[in-house]
């Protein structure tokens, strides 16, 4: 990788973490979270939910192959990273941690963010921005 393409994925890799994005005005309050709680367990019984606040919606900037791919899988090209992990049932993340989502399988009311085995409960409103893929799975 030449020294300008090293610069290049950095800036890309700050600007997914550093600049804010577009406000996105879903996720549930957190006087509604064990409401939605509840609901994510009767919807999803085989998965744990993890909730998170201070989150960022990522519209993964992906090439049609991969895309093609993503859908085959039915997989949507969409990631959350979460500053704050407030709960997670699978006891993976305490609370304060970080998280970086997998890609999204079904988004339902508003706030319920469904990965391939997580459920990931959003609270409060969030930021909404595209990232590359190579930065979004830079993070593990």
């Amino acid at each position: 990788m030449s020294p300008l393409d090293s610069l290049d994925k950095l800036e890309r890799t700050s600007s997914a973490f550093c600049n804010k994005g577009d406000h996105f005005d879903v996720g549930c309050s957190e006087d509604d979270v064990e409401k939605y709680r509840a609901l994510s367990h009767t919807l999803i019984l085989s998965k744990k939910v993890c909730i998170v606040k201070n989150w960022l919606w990522w519209d993964i900037d992906v090439p049609k192959n991969t895309l093609d791919l993503l859908t085959q899988n039915r997989l949507h090209p969409v990631m959350v990273k979460a500053d704050t992990v407030i709960e997670d049932e699978a006891g993976r993340f305490h609370y304060g941690d970080w998280v970086r989502t997998s890609f999204l399988t079904k988004f339902t009311d508003n706030c319920i963010f469904e990965t391939k085995n997580t459920v990931y409960l959003l609270v409060g409103s969030g930021m909404r921005k595209s990232v590359s893929l190579d930065v979004a799975l830079s993070l593990f």
